[in-house]
């Protein structure tokens, strides 16, 4: 879904940071957390094995999109 996975999870780390300019930034992204369709793709390349899955749904119901 080319979902740029680093730089969600980094405006969504910054927004319960406190940035509260990371809100504007993942909100400006063409593709969000809630386009993500669960295939397990970036779950299974990523090096620190975060449930991303799991992530971009906290994500979406965080940022609403």
């Amino acid at each position: 879904m080319r979902l740029n996975v680093g730089l969600i999870n980094k405006y969504y780390d910054l927004a319960l940071a406190g940035d509260e300019m990371a809100k504007g930034h993942y909100q400006k992204l063409p593709v969000h957390a809630s386009d993500c369709i669960q295939c397990g793709h970036c779950e299974r390349r990523c090096p620190f094995h975060v449930k991303q899955e799991a992530r971009m749904q906290e994500i979406a119901a965080y940022f609403g999109k």
